[in-house]
């Protein structure tokens, strides 16, 4: 595996809200998308890639939510393990 390739690995994790906000303007009804891996509620603690960027992090949960509180998407998670979890929007 190459550097750029561990990088990209390591970004997987949360999504860019740019990238958030490009995909609810081009899902379509049933598609899904894992915006976040890790602990929402507390980034600096999750075994994947912990970040001490909270602020990024609440701007794409705040993102989301909106867009949830919006009706247009479903929230679902799904947890792998202690402080690991997916979080999946899905479009209605």
């Amino acid at each position: 595996m190459s550097l750029r390739d561990l990088i990209e690995d390591l970004t997987k994790d949360m999504m860019s809200l740019k990238a958030y906000q490009t995909w609810i303007s081009k899902s379509r009804k049933q598609d899904k998308i894992t915006y976040y891996r890790g602990y929402l509620v507390e980034p600096s603690i999750q075994p994947i890639a912990p970040t001490m960027d909270r602020n990024r992090v609440k701007k794409l949960q705040k993102a989301v939510y909106d867009t949830y509180v919006a009706n247009l998407v479903t929230l679902v998670q799904k947890r792998h393990g202690k402080f690991d979890y997916e979080y999946i929007a899905v479009r209605k």
